[in-house]
Order: C-alpha cells, then structure tokens, then sequence
C-alpha cells in the first residue's frame, strides 16, 4: 500500500531533507511551508500522516494541530527546536501523536514514522466479527478495530486504539506509566511519560458517559486498570 506523508516545515532545507528521506523510504510525501498551504493541501493530498513543525511563519503548529485532528484521524508527529515539556504535553493535548525535538537523526523521524504508519495500516484492516463489551454503553470489534458507544462508531486515532486494545486484553491489571509506554508506545520509545495519561485522558473524553464511571481507573501513586 502507498502511504502519503505530508511535511509541514518553513526551514527549506529541512523539509527538503525529510521529504527526500520520506521519498527514498518509499513514502509519497509532499512538502508544504506554512498553514495555509498545509490546509489547501490536506483537501487533496489526503495524508496518511503529517510531521509539523511547531514553529511556522503565519499561524502556530499548535493552532494547526488541533485543526487537523477537528477534521481527521491521522497521525501527527511534531517537529519542535524547543525542549520545553509544557510544549510537548499541549502538543499532545491539541491531537498530537508523538514529537521529535530538533536537531534529529533522519532514522530517527522515520522510525517514528514507520511505527505510526504501521498502526494507520492495522487501523483500516476491518472486518466484521463478534464484539468485546468494555461496559453496557461501549463495545469493541478487536478484529475490524472499531469502536462503539451507544452503536455510534467512535473514530479513534490509531495510538488512542492501541491503548484501549491493551487495557482490553489486560483487564483488573494494573500497569505503571512506564509498563504502558514500553508495552504500548514500543520499549525503545524515549518520549514523555506523561504521553500516558494525555492519551488516557483523551479516550476518557471520547468514550466516557456523565455520571457513569470511567472505564479507566486511575491507580494513584501507580498508573492506571481497566475494571
């Protein structure tokens, strides 16, 4: 299957340099160097996923991160010169699958891109077999990976239904924030742990009901356990 990459990234060289790496990897990526052309782009070029910089000319990547994930389920890798956490966390928080600071190793972007392409791929293979009840609102079909609340399919970001998938398989167990990144995210994964409990909170805020509780529970001083 071809997947589509698009790069969003003022700085001219790197861009060239990613798009080049994308293409050579056997990705069809296109890049583009502001906000506005990332959003006339998204329309037609409909990516598999986008590495954005959070540093652009005429809006921030911040701005536009929350934009794409309002309209679609895809992946989004962010490219920040900064190191500051609370960057990283409302990069997350805004719809951010991941995030690499620069200055990076090019194998790194695209093992990342790789793992995340990978869950994309897994995410579209559906097909239609017997549901697995998380609770009486919602129901999952492990095989077709789709998710219901209420018999209203729930799009799911493909990190977000890996992590319900392994809360799933693992119920009344109780995972540290570490145990979930290794398991989840991949052991050689060296992002923020608190990548953990924004993706919870995200499924949280998808899939709960007010005045039902969580299907989450969060394990103080531990982690967290699906009942």
């Amino acid at each position: 299957m071809d997947f589509k990459v698009l790069v969003v990234e003022d700085e001219i060289s790197i861009n060239d340099i990613l798009v080049s790496a994308l293409r050579a990897d056997g990705y069809t990526a296109k890049g583009v160097f502001l906000a506005k052309e990332a959003k006339d782009t998204l329309d037609f070029f409909n990516p598999d996923l986008v590495l954005l910089d959070i540093n652009l000319p005429d809006k921030s990547g911040f701005e536009l991160c929350k934009y794409i994930n309002s309209k679609w389920c895809i992946p989004i890798i962010m490219l920040t010169a900064r190191n500051d956490i609370v960057d990283k966390v409302l990069g997350l928080e805004l719809g951010a699958d991941d995030y690499i600071t620069k200055p990076f190793n090019i194998k790194e972007v695209l093992t990342r891109v790789k793992v995340a392409i990978r869950r994309v791929n897994k995410y579209r293979e559906k097909s239609q077999e017997e549901y697995v009840y998380v609770n009486k609102f919602i129901k999952v079909n492990l095989e077709g990976r789709i998710v219901f609340k209420d018999d209203e399919e729930i799009k799911l970001k493909p990190q977000e239904y890996e992590l319900l998938e392994f809360f799933i398989e693992n119920r009344n167990k109780v995972f540290s924030r570490e145990a979930i990144l290794d398991k989840v995210w991949g052991i050689d994964y060296d992002g923020e742990i608190r990548t953990v409990d924004v993706h919870v909170r995200r499924l949280r805020s998808k899939l709960d009901k007010e005045n039902s509780p969580s299907i989450i529970d969060t394990v103080f001083g531990i982690g967290y356990v699906m009942r």
